[in-house]
């Protein structure tokens, strides 16, 4: 599985596996399938993502995202890959601690290759199109249940070509309750916690029920159960596996 991956991963190091499918009024779109490794010798977790897209055209997208994060769950090396026909494009990030930025380089089968340094905050995010490592950034800082928590999010817009080197933007991120909510997915009783996402331009004193995200987050390395946005899009796990629970 791991052949385009940075490193080889032991099956030993496995924490957790699972699944996701992707939704679009109903109709899956996509699925996801990932591992989770915990280093144990630095602390570091190696979120390893494989996703297959069905596109517009009928034509197969195939994503792998290997996503590092140290102990304090701030990104250390970044990978996406897209692979579509002949088509393909890779993009990698690397922090560099010492002067506090990231490394960013991007090639395809245009034979472009590109490389940019984008200064980091202290804490940050790393956005990438699959859904296992997307909500780490909740666990890099202290979290405010009863007001509103703003993140720092790298956002890329290349594809297939080099377009601009990835911007930060913020999201801010509200809890919907206090309390954990029990969820039935695919006929298994999970407890869940509901987060809400605004963009940062979002005007919450003029508009009663703003646009947003809702989040169900699982009480397992940040993994979200569910992902439903207000255009008809759905991520859902399909099935999470806690490999630490035979130790």
């Amino acid at each position: 599985m791991q052949t385009w991956t940075s490193r080889t991963y032991r099956k030993e190091d496995k924490i957790y596996r699972g699944a996701f499918n992707f939704y679009r009024n109903e109709n899956i779109y996509a699925e996801e399938s990932f591992d989770v490794y915990r280093d144990k010798k630095d602390q570091s977790y190696h979120y390893i993502s494989e996703a297959v897209v069905k596109v517009t055209t009928g034509e197969i997208l195939n994503i792998h995202v290997e996503y590092i994060v140290n102990k304090e769950y701030i990104p250390t090396y970044v990978l996406i890959e897209k692979v579509m026909g002949k088509e393909t494009s890779r993009e990698t990030f690397e922090y560099n601690s010492k002067r506090n930025h990231l490394a960013y380089k991007f090639s395809s089968s245009k034979h472009e290759d590109h490389s940019a340094e984008i200064a980091t905050a202290p804490k940050y995010h790393i956005a990438t199109p699959t859904a296992a490592s997307s909500m780490l950034f909740m666990r890099s800082k202290k979290f405010d249940a009863s007001g509103k928590n703003s993140f720092n999010i790298l956002v890329g817009f290349n594809q297939w070509e080099y377009k601009e080197a990835p911007v930060f933007k913020n999201v801010i991120l509200e809890r919907a309750n206090l309390t954990t909510e029990k969820m039935n997915i695919d006929g298994q009783n999970v407890q869940a916690t509901q987060y809400r996402m605004y963009d940062e331009g979002t005007d919450f004193k003029n508009v009663k029920e703003p646009q947003h995200v809702k989040i169900f987050l699982s009480q397992h390395g940040g993994i979200p159960y569910l992902v439903r946005t207000e255009d008809g899009t759905k991520i859902q796990i399909k099935y999470l596996n806690d490999l630490t629970e035979k130790e």
